[in-house]
């Protein structure tokens, strides 16, 4: 974990991103979502860069979720996931959207503890952007332990990429953007530092959810110059 991985030309790009984009089409086929423009974002080359040592089913989800979220206004996905999380959708709620949701739900919980289903339903509940980083924990199929995802260091790089990757949609100057880089920097070293006192099974598994997040506004940015957006 050297530093945050933001270089478009940093990022590599998952050796079967168009199998997975064919795949993508189709399950958004078969719950009737998106139109042309949400077809043409090609949300599977935004995953292929975010996971490109992912296993191509994990990269898939990752897609899906990315497609499911920008179909609709956050509230109401955040919404429509947390009433899937709690059980409460109406039996006769068939809109594509929540159809498209139960199925998604199910393979991305999967193998998941409670404790991240709590902590993932109360990131909805508080319209929180770290419910990104709470799928990206199941794709890499790791869950970040409390005393960690609760450290002073977590928080500053999810808030911290959160702020990047926001401004892949605009030109901020560069010097506030060095200055978040040099603060990710930072708290990637406390992780590194907080890591080393954990058990040596945790280390690899959280450092590579932590490298994942890391390079999502990299992969971002070279998603959006890759699409023309």
């Amino acid at each position: 974990m050297s530093g945050a991985r933001v270089r478009p030309d940093a990022q590599r790009v998952h050796p079967a991103a168009e199998a997975i984009g064919a795949g993508l089409e189709a399950w958004l086929d078969k719950f009737a979502l998106g139109d042309e423009r949400l077809r043409g974002a090609r949300f599977h080359l935004l995953a292929a860069r975010i996971l490109p040592d992912g296993a191509r089913v994990n990269v898939e989800l990752l897609a899906q979720w990315a497609a499911w979220l920008a179909v609709q206004p956050r509230a109401a996905a955040y919404a429509r996931l947390a009433s899937v999380i709690e059980g409460t959708v109406s039996a006769d709620e068939a809109a594509p959207t929540v159809l498209a949701l139960a199925d998604l739900w199910p393979r991305t919980a999967v193998g998941m503890s409670l404790s991240w289903r709590r902590r993932c339903l109360q990131h909805v509940r508080d319209d929180s952007g770290l419910v990104v980083y709470d799928v990206i924990e199941s794709v890499r199929r790791t869950e970040i332990p409390i005393g960690i995802a609760h450290s002073t260091a977590w928080k500053t790089i999810c808030g911290t990429v959160g702020e990047l990757t926001e401004w892949c949609e605009n030109d901020p100057p560069m010097e506030q953007v060095q200055e978040r880089l040099g603060r990710l920097a930072s708290a990637q070293l406390d992780l590194l530092g907080h890591l080393r006192t954990c058990h040596p099974a945790i280390y690899a598994p959280v450092l590579e959810v932590a490298e994942t997040i890391c390079a999502i506004p990299g992969a971002r940015l070279a998603w959006r110059q890759e699409i023309g957006a």
